[in-house]
């Protein structure tokens, strides 16, 4: 499914990087914890390389499922997070008219319009005289 068909404007294609990989990296280091290889069914977690102990000191185990619920919970968390602040954001900008710019700017482009030079835009018009010799 491509982003315009889910109504995402997203010129850079930033919500493919930042968000889904995003979230793929959130769900992938609970799913690829070290302590799940081998047939130890330990969760490392805030313990780096050594896996999550009890009280008398002896390896916590089944905390995978746990761990993996902890990142979705996670994950709906930052969704709510970034994407309250984000509405804010932008509501308070569409309602000032800062949001978009003027439909002539958009016609003709952004660069074109507002950015110097121009001659970074005429490409195969003018010969450069710098060109090194080999």
């Amino acid at each position: 499914m491509q982003l315009r068909q889910l109504k995402i404007d997203d010129p850079v294609d930033a919500v493919p990087v930042h968000a889904f990989c995003g979230l793929w990296g959130v769900i992938a280091a609970a799913v690829f914890d070290m302590g799940t290889l081998g047939g130890d069914d330990h969760f490392h977690g805030w313990s780096g390389f050594s896996c999550m102990t009890n009280d008398d000191g002896t390896c916590q185990e089944g905390l995978i499922s746990n761990a993996i619920l902890a990142h979705f919970i996670m994950i709906g968390v930052i969704i709510a997070w970034s994407g309250t602040l984000s509405g804010i954001v932008f509501f308070l900008l569409k309602m000032t008219g800062l949001l978009r710019i003027d439909p002539a700017t958009e016609d003709v482009g952004v660069d074109a319009k507002k950015h110097s030079p121009s001659k970074a835009y005429s490409f195969g018009t003018q010969a450069s005289t710098n060109q090194p010799t080999v």
